[in-house]
């Protein structure tokens, strides 16, 4: 089986062999916190292997605490052996400016030029081996030039730039002759200056020294891929229309943390500008940048992922990494062509597919006594959302359970070890943007919990919540699209989608992990003796809410209602007036407003288990009740569990809602087209 880090490698890395004048985007691999970009990354280094060019980068490294080390890491971790390539990539101009950071040059030209040409020619005759540990070596030379670009270093440091700068201008065959070409790029770089001039001004750091290194980078690249990069004729890409026949091969560099540290954002930012002043120039370098944040500036060109295409039918959908290609990005280049060399251009973002299930089987095989493998993964995966890192704290709380727990997803989140904290708060602490972690989890669970479920809500949009009631509400919401927790992409359609609402497309939702986590947050806040007078209880959330809707006018109106009195526990009303819409509405509309209506949130999963609940909503023997109430309340007991992110899937409580759907089909329905309810009933497996 292929997966998405390997088809990513073969559809966007391949190039025609005669030429492009398409620059290489950046990728921004986007994903929430704790999704698996670093593994994807992974896999895109291994499916490159030792033929395809690529450098890694992590921006958690103490290596790279700023740009400049950054640039000269990955211009260090390129000059290895490549299978591919005649000759070794060379980065003289790299080396010969880190060398004018590294020394105090004199202000006289001429004692300055005697001075360069006496260190490079030492750098050049020094006998020391080869650099064999080329990653080891990259780190060490990195983490010494931390803060040159602000000053010059001390003694100690300059040794060990010196011996990387070394390692630059020597990694490469006839050395002496590609370093004085180098050289000579030096000469023109400032208005009327030669090349010592240049390296006098780079020595004195008069500007920023960044941009010049960048280009330096860029060149060296550029250089290195016109000379010696030989066509490719038979490998494993898949270009358009699967052409055969001999092309070339984009060089990589995978960015791994770009918003771990500011360092991230201004090193890509640094590439792109170098970029555009070389234009037209081109140089082979495609980058994938691992990114837990939206950029506003994408949205110009692309549709954020908390849009549909309503929303935003003239931008560019975000497209999955196994979809991604370069055929795609010519497209873009081409149809933004007007904008001219807006930074915004550069920028290709495609959204981290979902993991495997396999994933999970080896992030949390625990299985606890009295669990199924296949039951415990299941679990595993529900309640995770499909987050690995989720998956990952889900096991390490099941190790801490004592041995006669008994385990059911919200028990789980409630459950505090001793000496510890329950997961919810550890979750939330983890995976909530900075910005809302600053707030006491007092304050920020209700109000994320009510951005949450208006999300979900029929007819109503989260920025419309009472800012009276809900006054962080909008920055909130703004904090979790920015951060890539509501997305289309995490959106799980219930069961029904395709027979409720067949034409629409998926809405976006808040990362079911981060959900089940508010909501155990909320539920615990609300059952607290000791809770704080200002903070909202469950009860309040939702009583609160459904004061916007409380008389209905349409369809909407109703489903509105309905879904908060479900919420706030009214379930017998709730059945009711199914009932009563069962016998005049239409069933596609009805099974419409049932599907909306149960994915309103429910409180019991933290108090029984699911079973258990659904036995006391919708008991099997029901006395004196008709057999299309009977029916519905059962449907709707287990439709509103199914709904919620702690509910295991299970095909015993998929049969009984099949059975009633089947039971309205044929006995209760006084419509001739009852095609809706049988539709529904399949959605639940085999008639």
């Amino acid at each position: 089986m292929i997966t998405a880090a390997e088809l990513f490698v073969r559809q966007a890395f391949w190039r025609p062999v005669e030429g492009t004048t398409v620059p290489e985007p950046v990728v921004a691999l986007l994903g929430p916190k704790g999704s698996g970009k670093s593994t994807a990354l992974t896999a895109i280094a291994g499916a490159c292997g030792g033929t395809l060019v690529h450098a890694r980068l992590d921006f958690r490294d103490a290596k790279v605490a700023d740009p400049i080390p950054a640039v000269a890491c990955v211009a260090f971790m390129l000059t290895r052996h490549w299978d591919n390539l005649p000759r070794d990539p060379t980065f003289h101009r790299v080396g010969l400016s880190l060398l004018a950071l590294n020394e105090t040059l004199p202000q006289d030209r001429e004692s300055a030029r005697a001075h360069v040409l006496k260190l490079i020619e030492s750098y050049l005759h020094r006998d020391d081996e080869r650099v064999a540990d080329v990653a080891g070596a990259a780190a060490q030379f990195a983490l010494a030039l931390s803060g040159i670009g602000a000053q010059v270093p001390g003694p100690a440091v300059q040794v060990v730039v010196s011996s990387g700068i070394s390692a630059l201008l020597r990694l490469a065959n006839r050395r002496r002759r590609s370093v004085r070409q180098a050289l000579k790029w030096f000469s023109g770089l400032l208005a009327g200056a030669g090349t010592i001039d240049s390296l006098i001004e780079l020595s004195q750091r008069t500007a920023d020294p960044l941009p010049h290194l960048m280009n330096a980078f860029l060149t060296d690249l550029s250089l290195s891929a016109d000379q010696w990069t030989t066509p490719v004729r038979r490998c494993q890409c898949l270009p358009p229309n699967r052409q055969e026949g001999p092309h070339e091969h984009a060089w990589a560099l995978l960015v791994d943390n770009v918003d771990a540290t500011p360092a991230g954002r201004e090193f890509l930012s640094a590439l792109v500008r170098a970029r555009q002043k070389r234009l037209p120039e081109r140089d082979p370098l495609l980058v994938v940048a691992a990114m837990d944040r939206w950029s506003s500036a994408w949205g110009t060109w692309w549709r954020e992922p908390w849009r549909t295409k309503a929303d935003s039918p003239k931008r560019r959908p975000v497209p999955l990494l196994s979809q991604a290609d370069f055929k795609q990005w010519t497209q873009h280049v081409a149809a933004t062509a007007d904008a001219g060399p807006t930074p915004t251009r550069a920028w290709y973002p495609v959204w981290l597919d979902p993991p495997d299930p396999a994933v999970f089987r080896e992030l949390a095989p625990t299985t606890p006594d009295g669990w199924e493998p296949a039951d415990f993964d299941a679990f595993v995966r529900t309640l995770s959302g499909g987050l690995p890192a989720a998956a990952q704290e889900i096991a390490r709380r099941v190790g801490e359970l004592p041995s006669d727990a008994q385990l059911h997803p919200q028990s789980l989140l409630l459950f505090q070890p001793p000496n510890g904290i329950a997961l919810w708060e550890r979750a939330l602490a983890h995976f909530l943007p900075k910005s809302l972690r600053a707030d006491s989890l007092r304050t920020v669970v209700p109000q994320a919990v009510a951005v949450a479920v208006r999300l979900r809500q029929p007819g109503h949009a989260a920025a419309d919540l009472n800012p009276v009631v809900f006054p962080d509400a909008k920055a909130i919401l703004s904090a979790l699209r920015e951060n890539l927790w509501i997305s289309t992409f995490a959106a799980r359609p219930s069961q029904l989608w395709p027979v409720a609402s067949p034409q629409e497309e998926h809405p976006a939702v808040l990362h079911p992990w981060l959900l089940a986590s508010l909501m155990a947050g909320l539920h615990a806040q609300s059952a607290a003796t000791d809770r704080n007078p200002v903070t909202l209880t469950w009860a309040e959330v939702f009583s609160r809410m459904a004061d916007t809707c409380a008389k209905p006018s349409g369809e909407a109106d109703l489903a509105r209602r309905l879904y908060y009195d479900l919420a706030c526990d009214k379930f017998e009303q709730v059945v009711a007036e199914l009932v009563r819409e069962f016998a005049s509405a239409e069933h596609p509309d009805w099974v419409r407003l049932l599907d909306q209506v149960t994915a309103a949130p429910c409180r019991w999963p933290a108090v029984e288990p699911t079973d258990a609940i659904a036995a006391r909503l919708a008991p099997d023997a029901q006395p004196g009740r008709e057999s299309a109430t009977a029916a519905i309340a059962s449907i709707t007991a287990l439709l509103w569990l199914c709904h919620d992110a702690h509910t295991v899937p299970n095909p015993l409580r998929d049969q009984r809602i099949r059975k009633n759907f089947t039971r309205l089909a044929n006995n209760d329905s006084s419509h001739v087209d009852t095609d809706a309810l049988t539709d529904a009933a399949a959605r639940f497996g085999d008639q």
